[in-house]
């Protein structure tokens, strides 16, 4: 373990072996550091905090502060980052709280760029990228491997669905279905290029977006469209999360897709 003469490291603290913590960092007692993790200067981890296997925090992170809510008694909640999380420079996650669970969460192999907030009780999911100076509210939740790029913001509790790319910018206020590339507004189209990165199939992408174009020439509540393709494009395995957060409780309105906008553009 290396850890820097100026750092103060409570002894009730857990810090692997491997660990690298850098001049002037202060980590508190609870907090729980991994193997082969690095804490650069300057940075603040206290309260109930566990950073995973490989993880790098940059100079002037918070971690596991108190939450900012009303509410909050000071109770003992917990923040849990999981392995080979990236936190870059000023980024601050507030652990949770009693009435949203008790815990704020992220997945594995996530990135969060600098100046961005993730607050009490959100909930995201393995390889998820947050961009510069976003804000989550809290109970905020975010599917596995989506991508938000720099100053969006959300809405409590709003719900992203997994690959989903949301442009610079958006203030997020309705769910977000999944595979798909969002603005504040509306639905522009699927999320192609995203899809065939992590290796799904060309003829997969082109079944997907031929559910979505279907979905925006009918009519009527989101939800409902959905469950009227379901079983036209039930042999599209892809699909399936789709289906499944439609089926889930939402506490907003689904984002729409533009009747209009072709999602050629995102497709190379």
């Amino acid at each position: 373990m290396s850890v820097h003469p100026s750092a103060r490291v409570d002894r009730r603290a857990t810090i692997a072996a491997s660990a690298e913590i850098g001049a002037w960092v202060e980590i508190g007692d609870g907090v729980s550091v991994g193997e082969n993790c690095v804490v650069a200067s300057h940075a603040v981890l206290t309260g109930s905090t566990a950073l995973g296997e490989g993880c790098r925090v940059f100079p002037f992170c918070a971690l596991g502060t108190e939450p900012e809510h009303i509410k909050d008694c000071g109770e003992k909640t917990r923040l849990e980052i999981g392995a080979r999380c990236v936190i870059r420079e000023h980024v601050t996650i507030s652990r949770g709280t009693v009435a949203g669970g008790g815990k704020t969460t992220l997945g594995e192999g996530c990135y969060v760029m600098n100046k961005s907030h993730i607050a009490h009780d959100c909930r995201i999911a393995d390889g998820v990228i947050v961009g510069t100076a976003c804000g989550l509210s809290g109970h905020t939740e975010i599917g596995a491997r989506s991508v938000l790029l720099g100053k969006c913001d959300t809405q409590p509790f709003v719900k992203i669905g997994e690959d989903c790319y949301l442009v610079a910018g958006a203030q997020m206020q309705f769910d977000v279905l999944p595979l798909t590339v969002a603005t504040r507004y509306c639905l522009r189209g699927v999320n192609a290029r995203g899809l065939l990165m992590r290796g799904v199939s060309r003829t997969a992408v082109d079944r997907i977006r031929a559910f979505y174009a279907k979905l925006r020439e009918k009519q009527g509540a989101l939800d409902k469209r959905v469950e009227a393709l379901q079983e036209e494009f039930s042999a599209v395995k892809e699909l399936q999360p789709v289906f499944d957060f439609v089926q889930a409780r939402h506490r907003y309105p689904l984002l729409t897709p533009y009747p209009e906008l072709s999602d050629t553009r995102h497709a190379r």
